[in-house]
């Protein structure tokens, strides 16, 4: 009974904002380098209805973080993503879970689901891991890699995808309680 949300998340919060979907997801996740900011300025311009604010990226993670603590306060969402393992820390009835694995492994996954290159998926593999370390540093002022910000880190690589997922059940059943079956 568990609802997924991913970028749906930016979504609802430059809905929040009043800002164009389009603008929003060109900065989830991202710390946008001085030559984005600068396109997305120009992008906004042809665009009269989008506000100049649209283009605050401290206000968008702002309102992607309100809308992560209040489906955590709504309880039964799984949030992948945005920072919600350093959003959430102290919020109780969380369970954060950090999946890595090997380069090489991520990016056959990336290139088989995207239909690219392997050369193509590593670079997206590498590229997206920096985003959203740097977004988690910025707007949380975490690292990432900091173990204690999760409650397990499973390796995809050793545990294969569907081994990894299994284990991601046992953890979220034990840390919040949930007898088995009853997450279905």
């Amino acid at each position: 009974g568990w609802r997924t949300v991913d970028r749906d998340l930016v979504e609802e919060a430059a809905g929040r904002l009043g800002v164009d979907p389009r603008l929003a997801v060109a900065l989830d996740e991202k710390v946008p380098a001085l030559i984005e900011e600068a396109g997305l300025a120009l992008a906004a311009a042809e665009r009269p209805p989008v506000p100049v604010s649209a283009l605050d990226d401290r206000a968008l993670a702002e309102a992607v973080r309100a809308v992560i603590v209040s489906l955590a306060d709504a309880g039964g969402y799984v949030i992948l993503g945005r920072g919600g393992q350093a959003a959430l820390r102290e919020h109780p009835d969380t369970v954060h879970i950090q999946l890595s694995g090997d380069l090489e492994d991520r990016a056959a996954r990336v290139a088989e689901s995207h239909g690219v290159s392997q050369t193509e998926a590593r670079a997206r593999c590498r590229r997206v891991d920096e985003e959203r370390a740097a977004y988690v540093r910025r707007f949380y002022g975490a690292d990432i890699r900091d173990p204690l910000l999760y409650d397990a880190i499973l390796n995809t690589s050793r545990l294969g995808v569907d081994g990894a997922a299994r284990v991601l059940l046992e953890v979220t059943r034990d840390r919040l309680g949930v007898p088995a079956g009853e997450e279905d």
